[in-house]
């Protein structure tokens, strides 16, 4: 009876251990594929690792992380240690009190945690904005700055305050084991408080320390929501990169750089695991060691001990200083996009070409990008948003007015590309990308070719369609279908549009909501049917050649992206150099080969199909170019969004709360 409960135990286990670690033995396989799908297997390949290298954002994103993680936790870890001592000394009530309180930020939701945090570093830059002004106005011996914005020093504020109480967490425990007879004694013996910190408590609370740094170290690293609030435009996070990167498929490199990773934190658990098995607390300590230690603690030493306290203080500092100051050296730009929506490559031109640095940084979607900006989080100089969140931003008086004698590029933007609705009278926006939604499905799944949006609505394809997961594009088919207008605000239609998209919830017609999630599922012909952008049918096109797409017969919307210059932009001239470059017919070409969404340059439109050829040496499928960039025929089928009225919005998130997604 015992073999066969150890037999099952055993087999309990092993499952529980491949649950847990089966996604993570997918994810390094597959950061080995040859192509760059995360579901299709073409053949072993070290690409995505030499790529991963090459890859700017990526990289610095790298940098900034294992850079504020190795901060983060060597602060945190000696503030918590002596925190936790000082609860040790305490009586226990007192004590429990404040191990209670130490739980909180532990047990805090990271959302509020970030907003909180967020909102403090506004309220004080907003107070510091008001005491410069004055503190210059009374003495002129220091200039305070006018203006702080977070960036650095913001984020690793942050990561050594949610840390802390993790080290206080791991060293606590190791605290109370100890005999507090220990220090007593040594104190008896003419040992200083110091002395007997070193002698006796430390090696007695070390595999708490290394738990604690450890903890703190991994925290860091994959930290993303409070990192998002508190790292403002000029600092990004490799949690942040990875996140935003949802324009298009977080691509095979993110597996090469998570699988590092998690090398590196599973080599730094087993050292851990093997320096506490193999620690002898009986064996005697070095010669040297015993040297340094009586020359520390000789009447000599106290100065040795105050002088590198000091020198470690100031060189941390320093760092700090100059880490947080580095981009007022020289000029600086800082512009948020969505993910793998540029060719990086013009970035590293932009900046040899004028000597401006690019802090580039990407967002999931409009909705988060205006929800950071009313924080005050995006202290950003360009933004690229869509059309319709243009419109909101510049009702609420929050975008600047472009000095177009800086952008002589924007006569290169074609006649049909201006004036739109959402800027008018062009004052705000320069267009960067345009394209169409529609329909993508496997020609190997359906019965004939799908001309309709009633596809999205059919039990025939029961279980193998896929819809947005965002309200105003899975509302927009149903509109669409309808024969209503994509922009209407009449209760009644889009009350019918509803329920034409639960009626097919309800029987079952879609397989899932999705976002990123399709390209998985398409590629790897797990779905028949899904709607989405021509620019990401394309590059899905690349990892199977099944797929097909088609603008509905009804119709459909087309979008624009264009980029903005947030009203005090504290780069404001840099912005206008960034706009200027990247609308020329170079980058735009660029572009257009890169991400597959169509260029407003009319330059670039007219001479793609020739820059193909000669950069592949073969001709553009006329078929791939028309998907890429419409027709005017498509254009007059389809409709642009418009911000919508509040009241309209309203009933919006009410109606998507009550399709349960």
């Amino acid at each position: 009876m015992k073999r066969k409960n150890a037999a099952l135990s055993r087999v309990f286990t092993a499952l529980v251990f491949l649950f847990l670690y089966a996604p993570i033995f997918l994810l390094i396989v597959f950061s080995f594929n040859k192509g760059n799908s995360n579901i299709v297997w073409t053949g072993f390949s070290l690409d995505w690792y030499r790529s991963l290298f090459q890859n700017r954002l990526i990289m610095r994103s790298v940098y900034t992380t294992l850079l504020v993680s190795l901060l983060a936790t060597a602060i945190a870890t000696f503030a918590g240690t002596f925190a936790a001592i000082g609860f040790y000394s305490l009586r226990r009530r007192s004590r429990n009190v404040l191990n209670t309180v130490n739980n909180i930020p532990m047990m805090n939701a990271d959302i509020v945690t970030g907003v909180a945090m967020c909102l403090f570093f506004v309220a004080f830059f907003t107070f510091w904005s008001g005491f410069a002004v004055w503190f210059n106005g009374v003495q002129s011996v220091i200039v305070l700055p006018g203006r702080l914005t977070l960036g650095f020093g913001t984020l690793l504020i942050a990561h050594v305050t949610f840390n802390i109480p993790y080290v206080i967490l791991s060293v606590g425990p190791k605290l109370r084991q100890m005999d507090k007879n220990l220090v007593d004694a040594a104190q008896d013996l003419c040992c200083t408080w110091m002395q007997a910190f070193w002698k006796v408590i430390l090696p007695e609370i070390k595999p708490g320390i290394a738990s604690g740094a450890l903890t703190a170290f991994t925290m860091s690293v994959d930290d993303f929501i409070i990192s998002y609030f508190t790292a403002g435009s000029s600092a990004s996070t490799l949690a942040m990169t990875i996140y935003g990167m949802t324009k298009k498929r977080v691509t095979p490199e993110i597996n090469a750089i998570s699988t590092l990773l998690f090398v590196t934190v599973l080599f730094l658990l087993v050292i851990v695991n093997l320096r506490a098995e193999h620690a002898k607390p009986e064996r005697r300590p070095h010669p040297i060691s015993q040297k340094l230690t009586r020359l520390l603690y000789s009447p000599r030493g106290k100065w040795l001990r105050w002088g590198g306290t000091g020198v470690v203080a100031a060189c941390f500092l320093t760092a700090v200083v100059l880490l947080t100051g580095a981009t007022n050296a020289q000029p600086v730009v800082n512009v948020c996009s969505w993910g793998e929506y540029i060719d990086e490559d013009l970035i590293t031109r932009f900046e040899e070409e004028t000597g401006i640095i690019v802090n580039y940084q990407t967002s999931e979607s409009n909705e988060s990008l205006y929800s950071l900006l009313k924080s005050g989080a995006g202290d950003y100089d360009v933004v690229v948003p869509s059309d319709y969140m243009i419109s909101q931003l510049i009702e609420e008086d929050m975008l600047a007015e472009l000095d177009y004698s800086q952008i002589p590029n924007y006569d290169l933007i074609s006649g049909r590309f201006k004036g739109l609705s959402y800027d008018p009278q062009e004052r705000y926006t320069v267009p960067y990308t345009w394209g169409t939604v529609g329909i993508i499905y496997n020609t190997t799944m359906v019965d004939e070719p799908i001309t309709s949006w009633s596809a999205m609505f059919d039990s025939q394809y029961a279980g193998n369609v896929l819809m947005f997961r965002n309200s105003r594009d899975a509302m927009a088919t149903a509109l669409c279908y309808l024969g209503y207008s994509l922009n209407t605000t009449d209760e009644g239609e889009l009350r019918e549009a509803f329920a034409l998209l639960k009626d097919a919830k309800n029987r079952g017609v879609y397989q899932s909501f999705v976002m990123d999630e399709i390209y998985q599922k398409m590629e790897g012909g797990n779905a028949a049917i899904g709607a989405y952008y021509a620019g990401d049918y394309l590059t899905m096109l690349e990892n199977n050649e099944d797929l097909a797409f088609v603008v509905p017969e009804e119709g459909s919307n087309w979008f624009m992206d264009a980029m903005c210059v947030l009203k005090d932009a504290p780069h404001y001239d840099e912005a206008m150099a960034w706009i200027n470059f990247i609308a020329s017919t170079d980058a735009n070409l660029a572009n257009m080969d890169y991400i597959w969404y169509a260029s407003p340059n009319q330059e670039a439109l007219e001479q793609y199909p020739a820059y193909y050829e000669e950069l592949y040496e073969e001709p553009l499928n006329p078929e791939i170019y028309e998907i890429m960039a419409a027709p005017q025929e498509t254009l007059d089928r389809c409709e642009a969004y418009l911000v919508l009225p509040l009241e309209t919005r309203r009933l919006y998130n009410e109606l998507w709360t009550e399709l349960g997604i």
